[in-house]
């Protein structure tokens, strides 16, 4: 059995090298057994990776003196920075929690809770949870992952997650 598994793998990679690739993704569209198809397809991506790598080879002089202008080209233009901005260094110098003492404390029509600190900084809470502050104590905001952070104290051992406001 496994003689004819290897042997139908070797049929039906040698048409994929003879036909387009379209052609080639057809038939491996086809095929109903998975094994099969994925190396059908594995045939495919080693044969255009070979055709590919040996085009490269005669390029590669011209490709190299044009690589520079285009990395200054993607750095002048702000499209290129979308979607990967979270991914730049984050300044060493940034604390990961700070002290506060509490100014006002207000709730919005939803009954999220909005504090303003002494350093005229706004934080709203994200929900509706609930949390005990009032104003002249103090608290901490603190950074978690993915942009996140968290509003507490050190006399419990309760957190709500916040967003900046101002």
């Amino acid at each position: 059995m496994k003689l004819l598994l290897v042997a139908l793998v070797v049929l039906a990679s040698m048409p994929v090298a003879a036909k387009p690739v379209e052609q080639a993704i057809e038939l491996c569209r086809a095929e109903q057994n998975a094994l099969r198809r994925l190396s059908c397809y594995d045939a495919i991506s080693a044969d255009t990776a070979s055709k590919t790598v040996s085009n490269t080879t005669t390029a590669a002089p011209t490709i190299a003196s044009a690589a520079p202008a285009a990395k200054t080209a993607t750095k002048e233009q702000p499209e290129a920075d979308f979607g990967i901005e979270h991914r730049k260094v984050i300044n060493e110098d940034v604390p990961d929690q700070i002290y506060l003492s509490v100014k006002e404390v207000r709730y919005s029509p939803r009954k999220e809770l909005i504090v303003e600190f002494d350093n005229g900084q706004v934080w709203r809470q994200n929900g509706t949870g609930y949390y005990k502050i009032a104003a002249g104590e103090q608290h901490y905001v603190k950074r978690g992952v993915l942009n996140s952070f968290f509003l507490g104290n050190d006399n419990n051992n309760r957190t709500i997650r916040v967003r900046r406001e101002q």
